[in-house]
């Protein structure tokens, strides 16, 4: 009994510690958004939304070599997209296929989408704004617009809000042929 308590006391330790480290509030959820086209099929957003660290954020945001650490390290691979159809984020054409979601983020808060598939890698800008309520974790929003082809791509993380347009061209206004009498 004694050697099963003397062994089994590291365990225990190590136990406890990894449960004190580990604050599942402050850990990255995983989200999924899908946007479904009848006729097209779907768009589908999965990442991880990693909690906002403002201190952290400081620092990248003047230390030129961590800040390329972070976006060719954790931020290069923050989740996934798939898209059942061609669609254009930004000004970047991307076609059907699976992309690998990343962020990347500039000195001056510059933030751009970036894109990864098996032939193609896309680096999207984002227009950016810092004057926002503050959100405690990365997240997506895909929202609607006044047009039938376009949505709007929005990224929130701390006080950040960054846009891009996203077009399906599915979707966009054409015409019809008369059918044959």
């Amino acid at each position: 009994m004694k050697k099963l308590s003397t062994a089994s006391a590291p365990i225990f330790c190590f136990t406890v510690a990894l449960a004190l480290a580990h604050d599942p509030r402050t850990t990255a959820k995983d989200f999924e958004h899908r946007l479904h086209i009848d006729g097209a099929g779907a768009l589908d957003l999965r990442y991880k939304a990693m909690h906002f660290n403002a201190a952290s954020f400081k620092r990248i945001q003047t230390d030129d070599q961590q800040r390329e650490r972070m976006n060719a390290g954790v931020w290069s691979n923050i989740g996934s997209v798939h898209a059942g159809f061609d669609v254009v984020v930004g000004d970047q054409t991307l076609a059907k296929g699976q992309y690998t979601l990343g962020l990347n983020f500039g000195r001056n808060d510059t933030f751009a989408l970036v894109l990864k598939g098996a032939d193609k890698a896309a680096t999207i800008p984002l227009r950016a704004t810092t004057d926002n309520p503050d959100v405690p974790y990365l997240t997506f929003a895909l929202f609607p617009t006044d047009k039938p082809d376009t949505f709007l791509l929005e990224a929130r993380c701390g006080s950040y809000r960054a846009l891009a347009d996203v077009k399906v061209p599915y979707l966009a206004e054409h015409t019809h042929q008369e059918p044959h009498k």
